[in-house]
């Protein structure tokens, strides 16, 4: 029995250890399985895709499919270590970006996409400050306006009157919004009586002049009194009455006259509660401070508003601001306050102006990205029907010649 088994077994170990080998060894037989036998992961992980391919490409289940330039590269882990004649299966233990070299079956287009994705993107070279003969140019500035205002109110009430609108080009000293007053105004009459009486009260010498008469009277009073006593016809007693009322008349003077002052006092705080009482009429009454034109206006007529609310807002037009900024490494700042300079400002298309100034301004403080901010104020220009020329936000070039160290 032992004879026919060892007979059998023989062959069958033999078989067995071939195709072991073979299975091993040989990469077809592993290719032919692993086609066969998907899932036992033979020949390791393979590249699969897991989104759709860009636009413009065919989709394609195999090994050179490419994923989106956005989406990583996803390696699918075989299920189970499969056991060979010399070890176990390695796994893919490279990064995908080894796994993409030159050598690798990945479609060149993923190489291309890949390669494009790594690279930086240059400078464009539109706004980068350069030197030609000591000048220093900076191909792109901004025109601004530095007088652009905000008018709040300045005191709470209805809007009764808005003589204003958008657009509306005003000069400096002209009454723009009247806000509700009524109360104001009466408050202004109270103090102008006030005032008159305080006045009236004031120029009355009266208790002045009878109190300084008073005093003269009890004056001669005593003197024919010590006369009298010396005579005998009055006694003691009577006379130092009389000398009283000489010491009362003079305390009397002495009050009236600091009644007086005090009632001249009294004009000054009168005047005083008169101008406030004013000055409240005319915080309801709001004029321009400067010339300019209107735009942005918040509030309508009949609207209430709270001291300090938004209305409306001014900006100036006479005067304009260019802004520019150049490098740090580009020229000293100290070099360039009051350098003289060109600005050419682009205010149509293929139209231009060019008008001198100097440079009026430059930031003790760089931006982040390591560049001063420099202004150069000028007079805005008008056109032959009044109008003014430059507006913000048009684009500038600028021409500056340093000062010498």
């Amino acid at each position: 029995m032992s004879d026919k088994k060892l007979t059998l077994g023989l062959p069958i170990a033999l078989l067995l250890g071939g195709s072991a080998i073979a299975f091993g060894v040989i990469p077809g037989v592993r290719d032919w399985v692993d086609n066969a036998i998907p899932w036992l992961g033979i020949n390791g992980p393979k590249i699969t895709e897991v989104a759709a391919t860009p636009k413009g490409l065919e989709t394609e289940q195999t090994t050179n499919s490419m994923p989106p330039e956005s989406t990583p590269i996803q390696l699918a882990k075989p299920k189970f270590d499969v056991q060979f004649a010399g070890g176990v299966a390695p796994m893919a233990t490279e990064p995908s970006s080894k796994l993409l070299d030159e050598s690798s079956p990945v479609s060149p287009f993923l190489q291309t996409t890949q390669a494009a994705t790594l690279q930086s993107v240059p400078a464009t070279g539109l706004n980068v400050p350069s030197y030609d003969n000591g000048v220093l140019t900076v191909p792109l500035a901004t025109v601004s306006f530095p007088d652009d205002i905000t008018v709040s109110a300045t005191a709470e009430g209805t809007i009764m009157k808005l003589l204003v609108d958008d657009g509306t080009v005003i000069d400096s000293g002209m009454l723009m919004i009247e806000i509700d007053s009524r109360l104001a105004d009466e408050e202004v009459k109270v103090a102008e009586e006030e005032l008159g009486e305080a006045t009236l009260k004031a120029e009355d010498e009266s208790n002045v002049r009878y109190s300084k008469a008073a005093k003269a009277l009890a004056v001669k009073d005593v003197e024919i009194s010590e006369r009298l006593v010396i005579q005998g016809a009055e006694g003691y007693m009577e006379n130092q009455k009389k000398k009283l009322e000489l010491e009362k008349a003079s305390l009397q003077v002495e009050v009236s006259t600091i009644e007086k002052q005090r009632d001249k006092k009294a004009v000054g705080v009168k005047k005083a509660k008169l101008e406030a009482a004013r000055v409240q009429v005319e915080l309801r009454r709001l004029n321009a401070q400067r010339t300019g034109i209107v735009h942005a206006v918040q509030k309508r007529q009949f609207s209430y508003v709270r001291a300090g609310e938004p209305i409306l807002n001014l900006t100036s037009m006479e005067k304009i601001r260019i802004i520019g900024t150049t490098p740090v490494l580009t020229e000293s700042p100290h070099l360039l306050r009051d350098a003289p300079a060109r600005v050419t400002i682009s205010y149509a298309k293929e139209k231009s102006e060019t008008v001198s100034g100097t440079v009026t301004f430059v930031s003790p403080k760089s931006t982040n990205t390591n560049q001063y901010q420099f202004h150069i104020d000028l007079p805005n220009k008008r056109t032959p029907d009044g109008q003014y020329l430059f507006r913000q936000g048009m684009e500038a070039t600028i021409e500056i010649t340093p000062r010498s160290r």
